[in-house]
């Protein structure tokens, strides 16, 4: 049963809101690509994967960024997820446009995507949809192709500050065994990873 109200939600304080956001831990990517005949990039912990077939992500950027208008013209857009050393990387990536790719180890694609050469995986993509969200736009990227290192661990962001994965307190035999509906890859004892 619906019970109908009339009174008006209170406004949700801002800070409130954000820390709670916060709660949730994400990963990071550089979103970047070469525009007007130079490197153009944002750093955002806002990346996920939306479809497989066909092959979408998605990333939020601020609506009133200045770096998007002109990021979203290169033909393709690179996103790098960020490796647990790119700390500093990130914040650099946050910081004034024109010193963002300073020193950076990065590689181009024929389309225009920027890529992070110590990234943990590399997506390649096109802008496939832009919606308006409140104070953001949500951008949705289509995958024309794919590159994961596999020994790599991703920077977590966590409560405004980044961290590092670690399974020292998992055990995977507590598991149920299934994630979405597929096995869950657990160590033996001898190192060797196994379907639960």
């Amino acid at each position: 049963m619906t019970t109908q109200t009339t009174e008006q939600t209170p406004a949700l304080d801002a800070r409130a809101l954000r820390d709670a956001f916060g709660t949730y831990p994400s990963g990071v990517v550089a979103v970047a690509g070469r525009a007007q005949g130079r490197l153009v990039g944002i750093a955002a912990s806002s990346f996920t994967s939306v479809s497989i077939d066909p092959p979408l992500v998605s990333v939020s950027v601020a609506a009133e960024s200045n770096t998007w208008p002109l990021l979203r013209q290169s033909d393709q857009i690179g996103v790098s997820v960020l490796a647990a050393h790119h700390d500093a990387l990130c914040r650099q990536l946050a910081g004034p446009a024109d010193e963002r790719f300073d020193d950076l180890a990065v590689h181009t694609t024929r389309g225009g995507a920027v890529l992070l050469d110590e990234a943990v995986a590399h997506f390649t993509c096109t802008v496939h949809d832009e919606v308006e969200a409140g104070d953001h736009v949500v951008v949705l990227l289509a995958i024309e192709g794919v590159h994961v290192e596999d020994e790599r661990q991703p920077l977590v962001f966590h409560r405004s500050s980044f961290q590092r994965l670690h399974r020292d307190d998992l055990d995977p035999r507590r598991l149920d065994g299934r994630i979405n509906g597929e096995p869950v890859a657990a160590e033996t004892s001898g190192g060797q990873e196994s379907a639960a």
